[in-house]
């Protein structure tokens, strides 16, 4: 099964090929470490959002964190967000025990209990439900005890904001070398 970003067959205009199609996307990504978090669960990681991360109505980015513009990434080749996301895969299983699962939140789309430890050994849509790196949409993974993250804006130029010692420390140890010298190491995160 093989497919690219903003790519689904049969997706229009008839949606039945879609739905078979996408059940079977489905199946292989839980099979990865992604599941689908039910409805049921959201008001309630909500209500983790906002008590750990919005406590005052405004994002407030717990430290120590760094922010990164995206900017540098506009009009690059794609190596640069799979060297990206298989750095940041490896910092997240290193963050997190084996059966530890990270929410991943699309604030428009499906939400997912994401396990790194799963089995994604590429950087496709094959393996990953949610991307790393922002296309118009949020993408945030987060610890559900939210000691580390990693929140993106809606904009593809960033920002993307890592936070949690753990979580920066390892990644720095081992950093995507392609991405920093396009967007630089970063620097200290601003409160959104």
């Amino acid at each position: 099964m093989r497919f690219h970003r903003f790519n689904i067959p049969g997706a229009y205009p008839d949606a039945e090929p879609y739905f078979r199609y996408m059940e079977e996307v489905k199946r292989h990504w839980r099979s990865l470490g992604w599941e689908e978090i039910p409805s049921t669960e959201e008001s309630d990681i909500k209500a983790a959002w906002s008590s750990s991360l919005q406590p005052h109505g405004e994002v407030e980015i717990p430290k120590p964190s760094r922010q990164w513009e995206l900017k540098g990434l506009i009009g690059l080749d794609e190596q640069v967000e799979t060297e990206f996301t298989l750095k940041l895969l490896a910092a997240f299983r290193r963050c997190t025990r084996p059966g530890e699962r990270l929410l991943a939140i699309d604030w428009q789309h499906a939400w997912y209990y994401f396990d790194p430890n799963g089995g994604i050994q590429a950087a496709t849509r094959d393996e990953w439900a949610m991307p790393v790196l922002p296309d118009g949409d949020s993408y945030n993974f987060l610890a559900p005890d939210f000691r580390f993250g990693v929140l993106t804006g809606w904009q593809r130029e960033g920002p993307l904001i890592m936070f949690g010692e753990e979580l920066l420390s390892t990644f720095v140890a081992d950093p995507p070398q392609q991405f920093f010298r396009s967007c630089g190491p970063g620097a200290k995160a601003r409160s959104q």
